[in-house]
């Protein structure tokens, strides 16, 4: 398991609370760089989200965000303008909605849990409906992945299962495995990683699915104790694979990024540092977009942080800092990164911790942020 110094985020108020008990805080009114962001805030404040796992998008005017709000699943869409709870009739009450994945304005489904319940649903543009799951439930990792392509249906976990024409398929992993995400780019062609814990003296998995069975890849070739909870797959031939190992000594954390080119990895990490990561997503141009909690000015400012992989280097670059958001370490933390159509702009989802008040008291709310388009973009709130 990892350690506490990466919290869940239901578990981030108590955590953020503690840690900055202490200390006397400021509002953020600029990012912790100093220089204008490409990115702009599209979610913050007191809003139905609490905190957001993951987002996804079928155009530039429809999205779907995931997440929760104190004890109940919260589910938000966005129409081109701005982010609402979504108000479609049949949702299941749940704690948390944990993934989305989102085919098209009819097709579009989510993964829930309750106590050691899980649930999964589908939207057909007019309502949701609960669709019989299978497998155990994954008490060790409940955010269990889902991802969706026309005719077909990946979910992980502690197996790997498929869903397509009314019917699941599951493949059987040793034990001690477990998935932590995918990332289909066909019904025929899909990635998912993992691992096999514990953590240390484990190691990573990278599965391949042909439209009949699973294939193990190679190990990625990681630092030891590196927990790779992330994929993302352009093509066969390009293959991201990422995670995060505790740095030592309580030093910020070692990220690691991997790339496969459909017959080998290639360690691309370079000068990627200080990151939790826990958000890859590829920019359409050969590069990649890497996010999570920023831990390299821990004790000190610590906005947003994005970086930027443009083939052969990488760039950091701040996020927008809400305006009620607290600019100490550790406030702001992103859990997904998507497309936001076919503009070229992406969806960051996460939440960040508010300055405290008088009381000493202070608060997590979700934060959904949009990169500029080309050309530029202005996102209403």
């Amino acid at each position: 398991m990892r350690s506490l110094m990466h919290v869940r985020p239901w578990l981030r108020t108590a955590t953020v609370s503690l840690t900055l008990a202490a200390t006397l805080l400021s509002v953020g009114s600029a990012n912790a760089q100093g220089t204008t962001s490409r990115w702009e805030v599209s979610l913050s404040g007191d809003s139905p989200a609490g905190s957001l796992m993951s987002v996804s998008s079928v155009g530039d005017d429809l999205a779907w965000a995931v997440g929760r709000k104190e004890q109940h699943g919260v589910i938000m869409r966005w129409d081109g303008e701005r982010w609402a709870e979504d108000s479609a009739p049949g949702l299941p009450q749940v704690w948390q909605w944990s993934s989305v994945s989102a085919v098209s304005a009819t097709d579009v489904w989510a993964y829930g849990s309750s106590g050691y319940s899980q649930t999964l649903v589908h939207f057909d543009g007019e309502r949701w409906n609960t669709v019989p799951t299978t497998g155990p439930f994954d008490d060790s990792w409940p955010e269990v992945p889902i991802d969706a392509v026309p005719g077909r249906l990946f979910k992980g976990g502690k197996d790997l299962y498929t869903y397509a024409d009314g019917a699941w398929q599951t493949f059987d992993l040793p034990d001690l495995v477990d998935i932590r995400d995918i990332d289909a780019i066909s019904a025929d062609d899909a990635y998912a990683t993992g691992m096999k814990y514990p953590v240390n003296g484990g190691h990573p998995v990278t599965y391949h699915w042909d439209g009949t069975t699973w294939t193990l890849l190679e190990k990625p070739p990681v630092r030891a104790g590196t927990d790779t909870a992330k994929v993302a797959a352009e093509s066969s031939d390009s293959v991201y694979v990422a995670g995060w190992a505790e740095g030592p000594n309580a030093d910020p954390p070692v990220p690691s990024v991997t790339h496969w080119n459909g017959t080998g990895w290639k360690d691309i990490t370079g000068s990627l540092s200080g990151l939790y990561l826990d958000a890859i997503s590829p920019d359409g141009h050969g590069g990649l977009w890497v996010t999570g909690r920023d831990s390299s000015g821990e004790g000190a400012e610590a906005g947003p942080v994005f970086w930027h992989f443009d083939g052969t280097a990488w760039t950091k670059e701040p996020g927008a800092p809400a305006p009620d958001g607290d600019t100490r370490w550790p406030s702001y933390a992103f859990y997904d990164l998507a497309p936001a159509g076919g503009n070229g702009s992406f969806w960051a989802v996460g939440d960040y911790s508010t300055s405290m008040d008088a009381h000493g008291d202070n608060t997590v709310n979700g934060l959904i942020e949009r990169s500029a388009a080309s050309g530029g973009s202005t996102l209403k709130r």
